[in-house]
């Protein structure tokens, strides 16, 4: 049986109507005074999700507005502190069709529907809503179109309306306000009443300084966006990036790396509707600082630096920044990325305070090696050996190589790093199978020990290797079994027979795990495979090590460097300029 679902019964809402606002179109030139921050949104990165609906609470009042992403225009006040935006659906048995609402008349503001609502007051589930570029009254919500146009069928002038970008907003008992949808060129906002004169609203289970904008493309859930100012945005960067309490010079330098970074990538998202998202893969932003650690300092820092933004060759840098170095320079762009930038050039960091990822350390197997290149759709057979081919002058990995039963993987730059989850390109590789051997110049390194000599009881000399058998010819070298116990003497160059202690298959020839017993300087005996079993990865700082590095800016201050020292030291040749909304 079809059943018509009730909206909810109409309760006395009043509502003003404000003057047109203007959001200024966002230049790279100039420092914009609003910005969008995505909050629910479509995320490859699978940190953010759409919401078919959200929750919105202010300490006061609550405007409706109405927004094309350049102006917009507040419409009413609900007069409530607690809204709900939620898509325009119909939900049975746990699944979702469209909402048919019966229209009338066609006004010219939401104040004229508005007072035409009370022509209406018969039907418990009327609400004005902004449809096809107008105002219309809204009666209903059907599950399908046979329903409403009964309902229709009785009202002079009366049709049926569906959409599938409709948004409806409620009240805290379920009762729909206002119905909107702008077809994808106009967008419903909510403003909250300023408390002291700053815009506080909850969008969620997060505060936020500004408003909240909902955009629902054909079919979608909803995308919901902060628009706020972009001074107040960066006060809920710098204490997601920094600590707000280090010296003064060094938050102000990051205020202004943060702001320059912001312009620099206004419009990254701006195909899912806004401009920056909140996490690291732009700047990471909390909302609202209030009450919160560091806020004073946060916003002195802000505020000090106000417009303030670095150029090149008069115009905005990519401002990058990373943590830490672990004291080594920074490093050159084209050692990370694809591209030399004059400005991004490394620099002595010796300076840098001491922070937790100074110096790390991963360990993995060669079978969690294997998995995580799998992962990455990388199948190289069993691990035999992982190389840093090559290290910049920094001191980072370059080129890295990995060597496998059924092939090699190289890859280089910034993916040495990322491609195992390490904190940083700067590392050495170690292994089980490493000892230490006295070069040609009498100086003791280490080595893996299949890269040595093996020294046999009949004189004769092999290099070391994995055992490698042809199954169907039988071909392939083999080192003879032992027949007495056999040591690597770990201060030359040459290594006894291994002992050979089993082996894995692979679809043509077999390799035999192997190890040799090396006498230790004070006499012990190790037992050490001739192919590596685990490897250890031991690394200096964290991020990809290009432009500022923020602890490095801490131990700059806390040398007596200004802010406007700190940027210049790490961006080459750069200029601070201070630029306002108008362009002055």
């Amino acid at each position: 049986m079809v059943r018509k679902v009730l909206c909810g019964t109409v309760a006395i809402v009043f509502f003003v109507v404000f003057s047109f606002n203007i959001l200024p179109t966002f230049s790279q030139t100039q420092i914009p005074e609003w910005i969008r921050i995505g909050v629910f949104y479509t995320d490859t990165y699978k940190k953010s999700s759409p919401v078919d609906s959200v929750r919105i609470e202010a300490k006061g009042s609550l405007f409706l507005a109405i927004s094309d992403d350049k102006n917009f225009i507040t419409i009413a006040d609900t007069q409530k502190n607690n809204l709900t935006v939620s898509k325009d659906v119909y939900k049975k048995n746990s699944q979702e069709g469209p909402n048919y609402h019966v229209a009338v008349g066609r006004y010219i503001s939401y104040k004229t529907a508005e007072n035409s609502l009370k022509n209406f007051s018969s039907f418990k589930d009327a609400f004005v809503g902004f449809v096809n570029g107008g105002y219309s009254i809204l009666i209903g919500c059907f599950d399908n179109i046979s329903e409403a146009s009964k309902l229709a069928a009785k009202l002079s002038g009366a049709t049926i309306f569906s959409s599938d970008t409709m948004v409806l907003v409620k009240d805290e008992n379920g009762k729909i306000l206002f119905g909107f949808d702008g077809q994808g060129t106009r967008f419903l906002m909510i403003i909250p009443q300023k408390q002291n004169g700053i815009e506080r609203i909850k969008i969620g289970d997060r505060w936020f300084r500004g408003r909240a904008e909902f955009k629902r493309i054909k079919g979608s859930d909803i995308t919901v966006i902060n628009v706020t100012k972009l001074e107040e945005y960066l006060y809920g960067v710098i204490r997601m990036e920094i600590d707000p309490l280090w010296p003064i010079e060094a938050v102000k330098a990051f205020a202004v790396i943060a702001r320059t970074y912001a312009v620099r990538n206004l419009g990254k998202h701006q195909l899912i509707g806004f401009d920056l998202c909140p996490t690291d893969h732009c700047q990471v932003y909390g909302g609202a600082v209030d009450g919160t650690y560091g806020e004073k300092w946060a916003i002195a820092a802000v505020d000090a630096t106000r417009g303030e933004i670095i150029t090149y060759k008069g115009n905005p840098i990519d401002a990058v920044y990373f943590s830490s170095t672990g004291g080594i320079p920074t490093e050159d762009s084209e050692n990370v990325w694809r591209y030399p930038v004059e400005y991004l050039r490394s620099v002595d960091n010796s300076k840098e305070a001491k922070n937790s990822k100074s110096s790390w350390l991963f360990q993995f197997t060669k079978d969690e090696i294997k998995n995580m290149l799998k992962k990455r759709n990388i199948d190289i057979g069993d691990v035999l050996d992982i190389q840093a081919l090559e290290y910049t002058k920094a001191g980072r990995v370059l080129r890295l190589k990995i060597v496998g039963t059924q092939g090699e993987y190289e890859c280089q730059k910034e993916a040495t790093r990322l491609l195992f989850g390490l904190y940083s390109q700067a590392y050495t590789i170690t292994t089980d199978a490493d000892v230490a051997v006295v070069d040609e110049n009498g100086k003791v390194k280490k080595v893996r020990v299949s890269s040595q000599k093996i020294l046999f009881e009949d004189g004769s000399v092999k290099n070391a290797g994995y055992v490698r058998k042809d199954q169907s010819s039988g071909n392939g070298e083999f080192l003879p079994q032992s027949t007495a116990q056999s040591v690597y003497l770990s201060t030359y160059d040459e290594v006894y027979q291994p002992d050979d202690v089993g082996g894995f298959e692979s679809k043509q020839q077999t390799f035999s795990q192997q190890y040799i017993e090396v006498i230790n300087p004070d006499g012990s005996i190790d037992k050490v495979p001739l192919v590596p079993t685990t490897y250890t990865f031991n690394g200096k700082g964290w991020g990809h090590g290009v432009g500022m590095s923020q602890w490095g800016a801490k131990g700059l201050a806390e040398s007596g460097y200004n802010y406007k020292q700190i940027i210049k030291y790490y961006y080459t040749g750069v200029e601070i300029e201070k630029r306002w909304e108008n362009g002055n």
